[in-house]
């Protein structure tokens, strides 16, 4: 947010520099994972038993792993997405730390000075920095433990080194045990999965076919395959429901035997195939987190590219002749791959270029996805001139067409009743009906949510022209949700809006406001809509209650300027009355 507050002062909200600085920090990052990469491969070369050359040298080796990782196709989301900032600067704040680590460990083994601050800063500021970026920088100690495990093996001036055992309880196996105590009751109990379309044994079981996918795409990529959008994948509802579920899973758990059965042979692809699933742990297991995302590769993808290459570069013929001629082939299959890598790149940041364009793309090339479709009937009703246009009916059909998918939320509804009320035409009953119908089968999102409020706010401000039919279905409509949902205090919280702002039913309004308090006591917002309505009624001793409740909930002083408008408001209705 530093730095997005940065560009901010000085160049706006332009997209140009946001996504330019998104790409320097993707370059940066390449130097880094060019140097993490010559580090890590030369001293695995340098501690082979046999001191045969591989087919590439370690320093190319490098070279074609950085390439590979910089030109993924995958990791285009991860830089031109602009708010997937987070994930590079993550990142680069993990690499950081990493090589910090790195450096300090190469001085204990050559028995120099200063190892253990560069030791203890590469994992502790590392971490803390890459945290502040994502929530996935807590990853760092677990890349540090696989570095240390499978490649330095605890190696010191006199052997192992009893302090690293100190170094990670402190930085990985305390934080970790912390971190599974917090989380993993409320993925168990089911509240966390409230609002998601599946639960938890689903998701387990869908992520391991995910997991397959992001290795297809970061091994053999297709551009139809890659998408900012993967809300169509289906779900799994058990192990042979579809039957690739346990296939996956079986393969998931051959490529981790593997790789601890070959991590004293072959390090390289031990380290990266392990890098890889241990960077997926956090993001691809009992979070209620969405399915899928192909940034979440961005640094966990580093460990399918070097242990690839490493795997394909190792081998060596007995016979002299026959290693010149494999290594041309081996080394014109790694470039064919990364130019190939490139070219996919280079169409996916094109097709990015124009936000119609993508939208066409995603939408035609995942038609069952109602995400892609939305966004493409979106940017078509605001690309139309007015209502008379071909495409805004174009863009009306395709929002109909999306609001019909498996899954979809109520967003394309919301758009058509917008749209419709907006330019004086008639807003349908039976997008009113489609609503309440979604209420009633699928779980309440956030975007569900956000969608009724954009209806409510789109009155509020005059926006749309809604008929008194119109005010009633939107009224039945909320009053529908908040009866299917009655502990949800969003939903609440909208039917109150709606009391107070479209009907004015300030009592009806009141005892929502306060019943949505009840359900969640330790939310600002409800508390300042509640002190809001009790100036305007003159509850002038209510209302400075709830502004002292405002006061302690305002832990970092976030709110100051909310609770000084409350107060001033009071102060000003006591003297007016």
């Amino acid at each position: 947010m530093l730095t997005f507050a940065t560009q901010a002062l000085y160049t706006g909200s332009d997209p140009w520099p946001l996504k330019f600085i998104n790409v320097l920090i993707h370059m940066v990052n390449g130097v880094l994972i060019y140097i993490l990469s010559s580090q890590v491969i030369c001293f695995v070369f340098k501690q082979r038993s046999t001191k045969r050359d591989w087919l590439i040298s370690p320093e190319l080796l490098a070279v074609l792993v950085t390439a590979a990782w910089l030109f993924s196709p995958m990791q285009l989301t991860a830089v031109l997405y602009v708010i997937q900032r987070m994930e590079s600067l993550s990142a680069l704040f993990v690499l950081g730390g990493l090589l910090c680590y790195w450096e300090g460990r190469m001085r204990l083994i050559g028995g120099k000075g200063f190892a253990w601050p560069l030791i203890w800063t590469g994992l502790v500021a590392g971490t803390l920095l890459a945290t502040f970026s994502k929530e996935t920088g807590v990853m760092l100690p677990l890349y540090a433990f696989l570095l240390e495990w499978v490649v330095l093996r605890g190696r010191g001036v006199g052997g192992f080194e009893p302090k690293l055992i100190f170094l990670f309880i402190v930085t990985l196996v305390l934080p970790g045990a912390a971190g599974l105590l917090l989380t993993v009751p409320s993925a168990l109990n089911g509240n966390a999965y409230a609002g998601r379309p599946f639960d938890l044994a689903q998701r387990l079981w869908t992520e391991g076919r995910v997991l397959v996918d992001y290795l297809h795409w970061l091994i053999a990529p297709t551009p139809n395959a890659l998408s900012l959008y993967h809300d169509d994948i289906l779900v799994s509802t058990g192990w042979f429901s579809p039957w690739t579920t346990a296939a996956s899973w079986v393969l998931i758990a051959l490529l981790l035997g593997l790789a601890v059965r070959l991590r004293k042979r072959a390090q390289l692809f031990a380290l990266g195939v392990l890098w890889f699933f241990c960077g997926q742990a956090l993001v691809s297991t009992y979070l209620p987190l969405e399915l899928v995302y192909e940034h979440r590769n961005y640094l966990p993808s580093w460990g399918i590219y070097i242990a690839l290459l490493g795997l394909a570069s190792a081998w060596q013929p007995a016979v002299a002749e026959r290693s010149k001629v494999l290594r041309t082939l081996v080394l014109s299959g790694i470039i064919s791959m990364i130019s190939l890598f490139a070219l996919f790149t280079a169409i996916r940041s094109q097709i990015w270029g124009n936000p119609y364009r993508l939208a066409y793309f995603e939408a035609t090339t995942h038609p069952e996805s109602p995400r892609a479709n939305y966004d493409l009937a979106r940017n078509m009703l605001i690309m139309s001139p007015d209502a008379k246009s071909a495409i805004f009916h174009m863009g009306m059909t395709q929002m109909a067409k999306t609001s019909r998918l498996p899954g979809a939320s109520l967003q394309a509804e919301q758009a058509m009743i917008f749209m419709a009320a907006k330019n004086n035409l008639k807003v349908e009953s039976m997008w009113w009906i489609d609503m309440r119908r979604k209420i009633n089968f699928q779980p309440m999102s956030a975007e569900d949510v956000s969608a009724l409020y954009a209806l409510i706010n789109c009155s509020n401000n005059n926006v749309c022209k809604y008929t008194k039919q119109d005010r009633m279905q939107l009224g039945n409509t909320l009053l529908f949700a908040m009866e299917r949902y009655p502990k949800d205090a969003a939903v609440v919280t909208l039917y109150a809006n709606y009391a107070a702002n479209v009907v004015h039913n300030i009592p009806l309004a009141y005892s929502l406001m306060q019943r949505a308090l009840a359900i969640m006591p330790s939310n600002f917002n409800y508390w300042n809509n509640l002190v809001t309505m009790q100036v305007a009624l003159g509850e002038f001793k209510n209302a400075q209650v709830g502004i002292e409740r405002m006061r302690e909930l305002n832990g970092k002083g976030i709110y100051d300027s909310a609770i000084r408008i409350a107060e001033e408001s009071l102060v000003n209705k006591k003297s007016a009355s």
